[in-house]
């Protein structure tokens, strides 16, 4: 041992050691601070901690054997001094073979690195040209150091797009778009052909003391050359900035020659408010309202307050006021209940509507207020009423096309969509609507597109990363990559219950109870009453037999939603168990009256999951006829639907060939159900559900099951793989 010792010492190998523990250690340093700078995953440090690793054996082998003498690599002499130094083949092939382990650690480095989620940028897109369109470039901000006229260059602009927008002959695009070209490096012409417009307004502002200039020119997308330039200077006071605007609306109108009517005469030469810092604390609240987050829209509802208290027939602010409320319950929000955003936002809007009876804003958020309130009647009146005053205005084609897929008109809806985006292209509520559209619509990868577009536009915007989620999970039946997309979205609004609970399912379908208490438990410190919260914790306690619990949170859901199927199932499971059909039946009929009023049952889009849920009930009370007619029904309509995604029937054809005594098609359709993605809710479907109850003891079914659980077993692994590398953070359970 002492001569190894020795030798090892005369062929330095303690000092290549001690070298490359100091360089490993330094590189470890530098890689563990970049990686977290560069948002690199961790697992690609743990790579690099597994190369340094792999590394020294290779260090102290070459070591022993070479030794570098006159720059030269060299066979290190033996103990006798009489060898030979030159390398001999066996030498080449050892470090060509070292070379080799060497690239390829590098190499999967490199693969790990580069293999970071990025999002998309938003693409180059060339779009028919529209010589009856324009686009108005944010306004540059040329005045002094100390002024803040960059605010008002964004007032400016803003005010100009929105007048600009009250003309019907005119194809205007909206400030969300224009504004990515803020700092952009296209010429006229590329963003000509991205945004398919024919004509583009520069502008700049410049503030010196009580004087404003204004400096714009008109120009040609196709020919890049300059149609109208002028210069305004002026007195620095709300009503001249407000008429100098005027100005130049009617002066673009003329150049394009576009039809200008008395109407929108008098609707351009309006003025929003005379109190310029009112309109300024306005803007902000309006870009506040646009990142979409409770904290976000709460901010937007106190800048938005301020505004009024500083000019209280300020009827744009009140819009915007009403608009925030009714989006803080809208989708996965849960920062205000239907009840209180109706309540709150309905004031505001009849004050906006007493100040100007022509506001096409406001008509466009009564139009939502009505749609939430399902008079869809009143609701398309007021979407009407505010194209015709605002024909460019993008959010109220968004609305329309909602209220459009209430309705069941999807081919329309897709219409108002699409119009929404021709006006607000690069608008991530445009975008984000229609992936919206294109998922309910069965079109998954075409919606996964437009997703990752809007996270693209606006990282921030969480119910993207929701819905990316939805499709990995309810789609691709990719639970364990849904995880990553959920933490995403509840790490950008942190103050929204829905989006802390919702992850819980995918947990519960990896069996993890563990992590979807947790978050459900998260959920309940800031939302206990919300849908996402309760339903989240429904299925909780029922996966970990809580039943109680489980059927309080069910009959909790039940006085908030009365139609909520999930809720409605739990209780009939648990009155068919004791018998008490009747008493189940008789909670559908209060929920569903078109099932049970009429002689023939009424099944719709709308009510055919638990129209299928009540069979079992009927067929037990002795209502063969009218159960048979509800499975043929139900039957029917699927058969125009997709089986996948959010909108999805899932596996309730499985369901209704079950109860029809038609196992074989039962299990088909189980089959096909399996091999196209379907892993949403596996255990409350094929575990707990009466409604395959004659299923169960079928081997074909129990082998299909075990497939499926096999494979969310395989897909927990990978989960706690992702958590030890903390590309999912690993839950401390403080309950």
């Amino acid at each position: 041992m002492i001569s190894f010792i020795a030798e090892c010492n005369r062929r330095h190998v303690f000092r290549v050691a001690a070298l490359y523990i100091v360089g490993s250690w330094g590189v470890l340093q530098v890689a563990g601070l970049a990686f977290e700078a560069w948002d690199i995953p961790s697992s690609a440090l743990r790579l690099v901690w597994i190369c340094a690793v792999i590394g020294l054996p290779i260090a102290l082998i070459l070591g022993w054997r070479f030794d570098v003498i006159g720059g030269q690599i060299v066979r290190t002499r033996d103990v006798d001094h009489g060898s030979d130094l030159k390398l001999h083949r066996v030498d080449y092939l050892i470090l060509s073979a070292f070379s080799l382990v060497i690239l390829a650690m590098v190499f999967g480095l490199g693969r790990e690195i580069t293999a970071i989620r990025e999002l998309p940028s938003p693409p180059l897109e060339t779009k028919q040209y529209d010589p009856g369109s324009i686009a108005v470039l944010p306004f540059n901000d040329t005045g002094e150091a100390a002024a803040p006229s960059s605010i008002l260059a964004v007032g400016i602009h803003d005010d100009l797009l929105t007048r600009l927008s009250k003309i019907a002959s005119l194809k205007v695009i909206s400030r969300t778009s224009v504004d990515r070209y803020r700092e952009s490096m296209l010429t006229i012409p590329q963003i000509g052909a991205e945004l398919g417009v024919g004509k583009i307004l520069e502008g700049a502002v410049q503030r010196v003391g009580d004087q404003i200039r204004i400096n714009v020119q008109l120009i040609d997308t196709l020919t890049d050359e300059h149609i109208w330039a002028e210069t305004y200077d002026r007195q620095y006071t709300a009503e001249n900035i407000f008429v100098l605007q005027t100005e130049i609306v009617e002066t673009i109108t003329k150049q394009l020659q576009a039809n200008l009517t008395p109407t929108e005469t008098q609707k351009i030469s309006s003025m929003p408010t005379r109190n310029l810092s009112a309109y300024t604390v306005y803007l902000k609240a309006k870009d506040l309202a646009g990142i979409e987050t409770i904290e976000s829209l709460n901010a937007a509802v106190e800048e938005y307050n301020k505004a009024i208290e500083m000019d209280p027939e300020f009827a744009l602010a009140y819009v915007g006021l009403a608009d925030a409320y009714l989006t803080l319950d809208i989708n996965f929000f849960g920062g205000l209940t239907l009840e209180e955003s109706l309540r709150f936002a309905e004031p505001p809007l009849v004050r906006a509507l007493e100040l100007d009876p022509e506001l096409g804003q406001a008509y466009a958020a009564l139009g939502l207020l009505r749609q939430q309130q399902h008079d869809f009647d009143s609701a398309e009146k007021a979407f009407k009423k505010a194209i015709d005053l605002q024909p460019n205005y993008s959010r109220v084609f968004r609305s329309y096309g909602r209220l459009r897929v209430l309705q069941g008109r999807q081919d329309e809806a897709g219409d108002f969509f699409r119009s929404a985006l021709e006006l607000d292209p690069y608008s991530a509520a445009a975008v984000f609507q229609y992936a919206r559209y294109l998922d309910s619509s069965g079109d998954f990868d075409a919606a996964m597109d437009q997703y990752l577009l809007v996270a693209a536009i606006e990282p921030d915007h969480a119910f993207t990363y929701v819905y990316i989620a939805a499709i990995h999970y309810l789609v691709y039946g990719e639970v364990d990559e849904s995880l990553i997309w959920y933490q995403k979205a509840a790490q950008n609004d942190s103050q929204s219950p829905s989006l802390q609970s919702s992850q819980a399912i995918s947990y519960l379908e990896l069996d993890d109870a563990d992590s979807a208490r947790y978050w459900v438990e998260k959920a309940k410190k800031i939302g206990p009453d919300t849908f996402w919260t309760m339903w989240a914790s429904m299925l909780l306690n029922l996966y970990t037999d809580r039943e109680d619990l489980a059927l309080q949170d069910a009959r909790r859901m039940l006085e908030k939603y009365p139609q909520n199927w999930t809720a409605l199932k739990v209780l009939r499971n648990h009155d068919m168990k004791a018998g008490r059909h009747q008493v189940a039946r008789d909670r559908y009929a209060r929920a569903f009256r078109e099932l049970v009023e009429s002689e023939a049952p009424q099944v719709n889009a709308t009510n055919y999951m638990p129209a299928v849920d009540m069979v079992p009930l009927l067929m037990r009370l002795g209502e063969k006829s009218r159960a048979d007619d509800i499975l043929e029904q139900s039957l029917k309509l699927i058969q125009t639907k997709s089986r996948l995604g959010v909108s999805g029937y899932w596996v309730t054809d499985v369901h209704i060939y079950a109860l029809q005594n038609r196992p074989e098609q039962a299990l088909d359709a189980l089959q096909l159900a399996i091999d196209e993605g379907w892993r949403l809710l596996v255990w409350f479907y094929l575990e707990t559900d009466p409604n395959v109850d004659s299923l169960r003891g079928i081997p074909r079914f129990v082998k299909l099951y075990s497939s499926l659980k096999e494979d969310l077993a395989e897909q927990k692994k990978r989960v706690r793989a992702l958590k030890e590398s903390g590309e999912i953070v690993p839950l401390v359970s403080n309950y």
